[in-house]
């Protein structure tokens, strides 16, 4: 044994990946249907093995490690952050205020009265509240020296307290707030899935009323795509515009063969006896172009269109608030949509579903009509698998020099340290990207790589480092910091809903959605989408989520300058 442990102080790589990988296996070892992920078991595997010995781990590498994950989060919820703060997003943002303040509030007031070492309060707002980045700002805010522990405490006894209560509240703050969520919407009688039902019957209804093609966006055959022969001496020598008038809107020409010629459907092109015309449309209009064109005329080259599934990033002003129905209507012309994303989070696509910026639609359809409906709704979305490393490292850059600046309130030195400027930096480019696709291409594997190892590595390196002191955390205030951790995401998560309810008047499946967002905890919201039997929950998600994210990483940082 003592051979293995020197071996692992000289190679750090090993040790470092030896723990990421163990915490992976701990991680996803199921009970039920829990399991703690791999960002709790590495620190539970870093915290054992630092009990063998002391490892020093270079302290670059913790630094490196949690600005890459830092600056990867301000990137995923930068565009939902913004949104939320247009008049519809405002009261999703009072939920993230009341779970923030509410859990902030009980930890603070708890550890004064239970005389916490310095360094466990931010943990437990931490591991309560399942936001590791809040873990991070705190144990940046030592390190760098922003906030200065109290006499008789050192910065290494602090982190030390900090990793230590952030694992035993941690499995809690899951599983507990997942019940939890699971069961308030029963005690008070809602059933979720029911209401989801009604929610979805209202917004689908509310748009279409009785128009008998309402799924426009849908894959469902309400469209076709048939050749028709021209013989109809009448449209001889009648340009293609001429056609349209004469025909249903909802029908396009897609193609036209002239004798071995293939012609693009342009207004101006004049039709010729023995043409074949491909039409797309809706099968009843398109059933009736045989009295006008003439005969029905299979061709396979006139046919063989190309498809295409294209993301859409949805910029165009004059379609934002649009419902999808509405949307339909105008322009889908053959278009189905297969998926719909606001936020980074996949949502229900219904017909009332209304449109905002930065929502992206994924589409199919013939690539032509998919094409003119990317120019219409925004931005086609063409995924590339190249990183932008240019505007990864300069965004790391900036975000650094902020969180360096230090302003003087009441002459009280302030500043957002390293994870507040990386976390300030993530956002402000990704909502520049998300209503500028043309800069900054980071595609969505490469971000979550980023934040995975990020992350991984930084919780691996601040579990080695507290490892010695987690005996003596047990045994000092081990029983009292799981209660503190229990009250605190108890009250964080009823609070919210019980203000969704009865001050927001939210719709209970959008309510539980937000709460979850609040409560930052994604797999909160899975288990209630389940419990829904419906993604509709999802629609209260994003904003909450974003802002609650910001707003404990900063309190990590705070709550140490008020202790």
């Amino acid at each position: 044994m003592p051979e293995i442990i020197d071996f692992l102080k000289h190679n750090e790589v090993v040790l470092l990946f030896l723990v990421i990988a163990l915490g992976y296996m701990l991680g996803h070892i199921k009970i039920g249907w829990f399991s703690l992920g791999t960002i709790a078991g590495s620190l539970i595997v870093g915290l054992l093995i630092g009990l063998l010995a002391d490892f020093n781990i270079a302290p670059i590498i913790k630094s490196v490690g949690f600005g890459i994950f830092i600056y990867a989060v301000g990137l995923r919820v930068g565009p939902q952050f913004f949104d939320g703060m247009k008049k519809d997003g405002l009261k999703l943002i009072t939920m993230s205020l009341v779970a923030c303040l509410s859990g902030f509030a009980v930890v603070y007031v708890l550890s004064v009265w239970r005389g916490f070492d310095w360094g466990i309060a931010p943990g437990i707002l931490s591991g309560a509240m399942t936001n590791t980045p809040t873990l991070g700002a705190a144990e940046q805010a030592i390190t760098s020296g922003a906030a200065k522990p109290p006499a008789g405490i050192t910065a290494d006894m602090a982190m030390s307290s900090l990793a230590v209560a952030y694992a035993i509240t941690y499995l809690f703050g899951t599983v507990g707030r997942i019940v939890l969520f699971k069961m308030l919407p029963r005690l008070f009688g809602y059933d979720l899935a029911a209401e989801a039902k009604k929610l979805e019957a209202e917004m689908t209804q509310g748009e279409t009323g009785h128009d008998p093609n309402s799924d426009y966006f849908s894959e469902y055959h309400v469209w076709d795509l048939r050749s028709f022969k021209v013989t109809n001496p009448d449209l001889e020598g009648n340009s293609l515009a001429e056609l349209a008038k004469r025909h249903p809107e909802n029908v396009a020409v897609e193609r036209i063969k002239r004798g071995d010629k293939l012609l693009d459907p342009s207004p101006e092109v004049v039709l010729q006896k023995d043409d074949l015309v491909a039409l797309s449309g809706s099968i009843s209009d398109v059933a009736q172009a045989a009295s006008v064109i003439g005969p029905e005329t299979p061709a396979k080259d006139v046919l063989d269109l190309m498809a295409e599934d294209l993301e859409i990033l949805v910029t165009n002003k004059e379609v934002v608030g649009k419902s999808l129905h509405q949307v339909g209507k105008d322009h889908s012309r053959g278009c189905f949509v297969t998926g719909f994303m606001r936020g980074g989070v996949e949502q229900q696509v219904t017909p009332g579903m209304k449109l905002a910026k930065g929502d992206i639609l994924i589409v199919g359809g013939i690539a032509t009509r998919v094409d003119e409906l990317a120019k219409t709704l925004g931005y086609a979305v063409r995924r590339s698998g190249v990183t932008d490393l240019f505007t990864l490292a300069v965004g790391m850059v900036v975000g650094s020099l902020i969180g360096a600046i230090t302003v003087k309130i009441f002459g009280v030195p302030l500043s957002l340290g390293s994870a507040g400027g990386l976390l300030l930096a993530g956002i402000i480019i990704s909502f520049l990207r998300s209503r500028h696709p043309t800069f900054g291409n980071i595609p969505g594997g490469a971000r979550a790589i980023l934040e995975d190892i990020g992350l991984t590595i930084f919780i691996v390196v601040v579990g080695l480092g507290a490892g010695s002191s987690v005996i003596k955390v047990l045994k000092t205030s081990g029983a009292d910091v799981f209660l503190v951790g229990l009250a605190v995401t108890l009250v964080s998560a009823i609070l919210p809903w019980l203000w969704g309810k009865y001050i927001l008047k939210l719709n209970p499946v959008i309510n539980i959605g937000a709460c979850t967002g609040a409560g930052v905890i994604t797999a909160a919201l899975k288990a209630v989408s389940e419990e829904a039997k419906s993604s509709l929950p999802a629609l209260g998600y994003p904003v909450p989520y974003a802002v609650s994210t910001i707003l404990l990483t900063v309190a990590g940082y705070i709550i140490l300058q008020l202790l």
